[in-house]
């Protein structure tokens, strides 16, 4: 028994509404360009970033630790390792 969701053979509406939009960007890529060579660089550079976030992908940040406290952690787990193998 199905439980929640869309109902088998209704209309997916998120997929007809990306591919509206995919079509719309489609066919108006001359025009956009067009428009995008008429701003100030100012402008374009900022159209251009927030573009770029459709198609390239974010970086994450990476937490650094401390290596002195990375070091404690392997002590740590050397100690509570050994405390094991004299049980």
């Amino acid at each position: 028994m199905k439980m929640g969701g869309r109902e088998k053979g209704t209309r997916n509406k998120n997929t007809e509404i990306k591919n509206f939009f995919r079509d719309f960007v489609i066919d108006n890529q001359e025009e956009f360009k067009k428009a995008f060579l008429k701003l100030k660089d100012k402008d374009k550079c900022a159209v251009y970033l927030k573009a770029s976030e459709f198609v390239v992908p974010k970086v994450s940040s990476i937490k650094f630790e401390d290596a002195k406290n990375t070091n404690s952690a392997i002590e740590l787990l050397k100690v509570a390792a050994s405390y094991k193998q004299k049980k």
